[in-house]
């Protein structure tokens, strides 16, 4: 039996798995990430980790593949930008490291884009080959796959999805542009959002300044499923911004289908729903002509059978 290994490195952890042909993870294992070490001290645990887990795998070990967040430079698959949970990492190669110590290719990805070429291989997009992946967490990640391949770009910098200007002048952002994609509806801006329309609508107004209980995503879903109208207001407008968001990736690329994807894609059809009704106010009709609006599939295995993914198909395997 041939598998590959899949690396997510997050802010607090690296998710470690080792994935067969078919999409089963054979075992998995998490490193705890402190921001604060260095390149070594981060690369090496989750080196070590890969070797015992594969040295209890029967069959041989074909690839790693490594999804981090930030800019790739594919060629040596350098941290160009954007890694500032884990800052050792910028401007450093993690596949050099890891591909060294295991003696197999590796191959990095940014950690949006591996997750559509994990939806592609495993996941809800193996039915189409035109699709976008839009990832909503914390920030707002994406992924693009075109004519049945993962399209990354003329650098490997493809699918900033996140990064899609909404409203010229509108709130600045962390990248230093302004009305990104991300300040609308990431799972950050829908908490923000839902904490200003609840101040709002306080009764009586002198209460607007009180401080409120913190909320999350999940608790505004449920909610919403419940039937509370700010939750639902709230889930309203986002499904408006991400319609927006596919609407104008589906009069550029023709696509079969829209994934919702991220640890948001959980809130299923509350949200699912406002963005099939809100999709036709962005797009053609003919170019929105039965495009699909679907969740993403693989859950919390995203990240390790993306990163497996992605690597088997830049191996070739």
């Amino acid at each position: 039996m041939e598998y590959a290994a899949g690396v997510d490195f997050g802010g607090t952890s690296a998710k470690i798995g080792l994935v067969d042909r078919s999409g089963v993870v054979l075992q998995r294992a998490e490193v705890v990430m402190d921001p604060r070490e260095t390149y070594e001290g981060l690369l090496r645990p989750v080196a070590d980790r890969l070797r015992g887990m594969v040295g209890r795998q029967e069959g041989r070990l074909l690839t790693v593949g490594i999804g981090t967040p930030g800019f790739i430079d594919k060629r040596r698959g350098l941290i160009i930008g954007g890694c500032v949970n884990l800052p050792a990492l910028q401007g450093r190669s993690v596949q050099e490291y890891l591909g060294a110590e295991l003696g197999v290719p590796a191959f990095s990805e940014n950690d949006a884009t591996s997750a559509a070429a994990g939806e592609l291989a495993f996941g809800a997009g193996r039915r189409f080959s035109h699709f976008a992946l839009i990832t909503i967490g914390t920030a707002i990640g994406g992924g693009l796959v075109l004519d049945g391949k993962v399209y990354r770009g003329s650098r490997g910098l493809a699918g900033e999805l996140g990064h899609l200007c909404m409203v010229p002048e509108g709130l600045w952002c962390n990248c230093g542009s302004r009305g990104c994609f991300e300040q609308y509806a990431s799972a950050t801006a829908i908490v923000r959002l839902y904490d200003e329309k609840a101040r709002k609508r306080q009764d009586p107004p002198e209460a607007q300044t009180s401080p409120q209980p913190a909320i999350g995503t999940r608790e505004i879903v449920e909610r919403a499923r419940g039937g509370e109208a700010i939750a639902r207001d709230t889930l309203e407008e986002a499904g408006q911004w991400i319609a927006q968001a596919f609407g104008t990736l589906m009069n550029a690329l023709d696509l079969q289908a829209c994934l919702v994807g991220g640890g948001f894609s959980q809130a299923g059809e509350a949200i699912l729903e406002p963005i099939r009704r809100h999709l036709p106010d962005h797009c053609w009709p003919q170019v929105g002509r039965g495009v699909q609006v679907l969740a993403a599939e693989l859950a919390n295995d995203a990240g390790i059978l993306g990163a497996a993914a992605q690597a088997m198909e830049r191996l070739g395997a």
